[in-house]
Protein backbone atom coordinates (compact mmCIF):
# COMPACT_ATOMS: atom_id res chain seq x y z
CA UNK A 1 0.00 0.00 0.00
CA UNK A 2 1.47 3.33 0.79
CA UNK A 3 2.88 4.86 3.54
CA UNK A 4 0.01 6.01 5.84
CA UNK A 5 -0.89 2.01 5.37
CA UNK A 6 2.31 1.08 7.01
CA UNK A 7 2.26 3.64 9.74
CA UNK A 8 -1.09 2.58 10.25
CA UNK A 9 0.03 -1.30 10.23
CA UNK A 10 2.85 -0.05 12.96
CA UNK A 11 0.73 1.86 15.41
CA UNK A 12 -1.56 -1.19 15.38
CA UNK A 13 0.90 -3.26 15.85
CA UNK A 14 2.56 -1.64 18.62
CA UNK A 15 -0.81 -1.25 20.18
CA UNK A 16 -0.79 -5.29 20.72
CA UNK A 17 -3.14 -5.69 17.35
CA UNK A 18 -2.87 -7.99 14.27
CA UNK A 19 0.34 -7.74 12.55
CA UNK A 20 -1.15 -7.12 8.99
CA UNK A 21 -3.98 -4.80 10.18
CA UNK A 22 -3.94 -0.74 10.14
CA UNK A 23 -5.44 1.05 13.10
CA UNK A 24 -8.50 2.34 11.06
CA UNK A 25 -9.83 -1.58 10.10
CA UNK A 26 -9.02 -2.23 14.40
CA UNK A 27 -10.99 0.70 15.25
CA UNK A 28 -13.77 0.21 12.91
CA UNK A 29 -14.29 -3.23 14.29
CA UNK A 30 -14.79 -2.18 17.99
CA UNK A 31 -18.48 -2.15 19.23
CA UNK A 32 -20.14 1.56 19.09
CA UNK A 33 -18.65 3.83 21.60
CA UNK A 34 -17.71 7.43 21.85
CA UNK A 35 -14.12 7.06 21.62
CA UNK A 36 -14.70 5.06 18.37
CA UNK A 37 -17.15 7.55 16.88
CA UNK A 38 -14.57 10.32 17.17
CA UNK A 39 -11.64 8.63 16.08
CA UNK A 40 -13.76 8.05 13.06
CA UNK A 41 -14.96 11.40 12.37
CA UNK A 42 -11.15 12.45 12.62
CA UNK A 43 -9.85 10.25 10.44
CA UNK A 44 -12.55 11.23 7.62
CA UNK A 45 -11.67 14.58 8.10
CA UNK A 46 -7.83 14.18 8.27
CA UNK A 47 -8.00 11.93 4.98
CA UNK A 48 -10.99 13.52 3.15
CA UNK A 49 -12.40 10.37 2.86
CA UNK A 50 -16.27 9.49 3.82
CA UNK A 51 -16.17 6.14 5.67
CA UNK A 52 -12.64 6.01 5.78
CA UNK A 53 -12.51 3.53 8.83
CA UNK A 54 -14.80 1.38 6.90
CA UNK A 55 -13.02 1.44 3.39
CA UNK A 56 -9.98 0.74 5.22
CA UNK A 57 -11.22 -2.19 7.04
CA UNK A 58 -13.13 -3.22 3.61
CA UNK A 59 -9.42 -2.91 1.66
CA UNK A 60 -7.56 -5.06 4.03
CA UNK A 61 -10.09 -8.08 4.67
CA UNK A 62 -9.73 -8.26 0.89
CA UNK A 63 -5.83 -7.78 1.07
CA UNK A 64 -5.90 -10.61 3.79
CA UNK A 65 -8.75 -13.19 2.34
CA UNK A 66 -10.65 -13.04 5.39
Amino acid sequence: MNAWWSVSVCINRSLGGKPSEPLCSRVYRQPPSRWRSVFMVLMDRAFAESAHCENIHSRWRELSGT
